[in-house]
């Protein structure tokens, strides 16, 4: 256990500081319910921890998802392993860090070999249902692990609460069941369907990070109303599970696979990207408004979900169950997290190290822009973001994203930053907290098998950074020039 327990703990943290060692170096299996629950886990397809009404957003319409929040726990430090949709789901499928899943960059499926929690639940008698978003779960061997994988219809997103309807309906009833409920909402291109009550873009509220333009109001407005759909496609769940008199008896997750899709938050390893919105609802063990402040990983959901369902663990897994935690949200399972973003339209190699009080970041591509994912980068109010930065116009405030070269290094003390906008890595009075954390950092690589491989065998570019237009491949298979439209 390293030294940045004394540098980084709050005085709370530094109490349990023991049980917190315990619960990181000893398996939770003693003391598990008794009897099998189903599992029903929501993950919505780009949503920003901030963008609902359990986590304190006034502006968008989300009353189921804070219906289970009133009935159930809200985590307020849930981290993700990664900001970028294939390796994210890889890892709360697997247990592990994306690095060692095979679905390390966007659009990679896992890797056969990799045992996913999926697997024991079989094993145990639960029927298993993929139902709408798929990646990094596509080889036909993974395929193969699930009862039911039915892939979402992307231009239809309006068609989801449908489908996971109808699995419910037909299951074997029988049969303790899991269904991964995975929407592609509020996933981009936004205004796909209709909505009853759109959102209004006077009351939105727009992040410190992005310019407060009558664009970016009405674009944030479309993508509340996909998230008002995919909470509206969680009350149906709720609705059905309780028709069928198993609501109470089955634990009920919503969570996302990384940040919103705008400038500083999906593909960057700061909160914006990797801190995700977790409820949970489960009354026979879940204490009914409760708030945990703990920190809780992704790669912790495989052993908590087969640790509540009574399976055999997962023979290799970097999580830790936190079911202690839903018996007491007072608990704590871990002091740091990790995070990792690679190849997602462009190259990039960044890791994080994230405490309850600062994100620590190493980049190994400085020389790099921190561009948005490739459908951010097109829009018009970016391509005004840029035309404004490339003028000088654009306020500090809004311009990281363009900024190159980047610092090797970034700290944020996310208690007073929490959109992580100041970095505090070259600040004297910050440093040991960054070298502690550096040393944290490299300790994980060691751990997991990380490392650097070099420039030249990462994955190259795909879409023009500037302007968003597709790059075509020269003969030497690299991408190089923009391709005409």
């Amino acid at each position: 256990m390293s030294r940045f327990h004394g540098i980084l703990s709050s005085r709370r943290l530094t109490r349990l500081g023991s049980l917190a060692a315990v619960c990181l170096l000893t398996p939770v299996m003693h003391g598990a319910p008794a009897v099998r629950p189903n599992i029903v886990v929501c993950i919505a397809d780009d949503l920003g921890w901030e963008e609902s009404s359990p986590y304190g957003n006034p502006a968008v319409s989300t009353p189921h998802l804070q219906r289970i929040a009133r009935e159930g726990m809200r985590f307020d430090r849930f981290m993700l392993t990664a900001s970028s949709c294939s390796p994210s789901r890889s890892s709360m499928f697997s247990g592990r860090y994306p690095h060692n899943t095979g679905a390390m960059n966007l659009h990679t499926d896992m890797k056969p070999s990799v045992e996913l929690f999926i697997e024991p639940l079989r094993a145990t008698g639960y029927h298993t249902m993929l139902i709408g978003k798929s990646h990094g779960t596509n080889h036909p061997e993974v395929v193969k692990k699930f009862d039911r994988m039915e892939k979402a219809d992307w231009g239809r997103p309006w068609t989801m609460g449908d489908m996971w309807e109808r699995a419910l309906r037909e299951r074997p009833p029988d049969r303790p069941f899991l269904l991964w409920a995975a929407s592609i909402d509020p996933h981009r291109p936004y205004r796909q369907g209709t909505h009853a009550q759109p959102h209004d873009p006077a009351k939105v509220v727009v992040p410190p990070y992005l310019p407060d333009t009558p664009e970016i109001r009405s674009d944030l407005a479309d993508y509340y109303d996909e998230i008002t759909r995919f909470d509206e496609h969680v009350g149906r769940l709720l609705r059905v599970l309780s028709e069928q008199g198993v609501l109470d008896q089955t634990v009920v997750l919503v969570i996302s696979d990384n940040g919103r899709a705008y400038p500083h938050s999906k593909t960057r390893v700061n909160l914006p990207g990797i801190k995700s919105p977790l409820l949970v609802r489960y009354p026979k063990l879940v204490p009914a408004g409760s708030v945990a402040p703990g920190l809780v990983s992704a790669v912790d959901l495989a052993p908590t979900i087969l640790e509540l369902a009574n399976a055999r663990p997962l023979a290799k897994t970097d999580g830790t169950s936190f079911v202690p935690i839903l018996r007491d949200p007072a608990q704590r399972i871990r002091t740091a997290a990790f995070a990792e973003h690679n190849w997602h339209n462009y190259m990039a190699f960044e890791r994080a190290v994230i405490t309850e009080t600062h994100v620590y970041v190493r980049n190994w591509l400085p020389e790099l822009p921190a561009s948005p994912p490739g459908e951010v980068v097109p829009l018009p109010f970016y391509q005004e973001m840029r035309r404004s930065f490339e003028a000088g116009t654009l306020p500090a405030a809004f311009a990281d994203t363009f900024l190159k070269p980047r610092p090797p290094e970034e700290l944020f003390d996310t208690a007073r930053d929490p959109h992580c906008q100041h970095n505090l890595a070259t600040d004297p009075f910050s440093s040991p907290v960054r070298q502690e954390l550096e040393r944290e950092l490299l300790a994980w690589q060691e751990r997991t098998g990380d490392a650097f491989p070099s420039r030249a065998q990462l994955k190259p570019d795909d879409i023009d950074r500037r302007t968003g237009t597709p790059l075509r491949k020269d003969s030497g298979g690299k991408r190089s020039t923009p391709e005409k439209n």
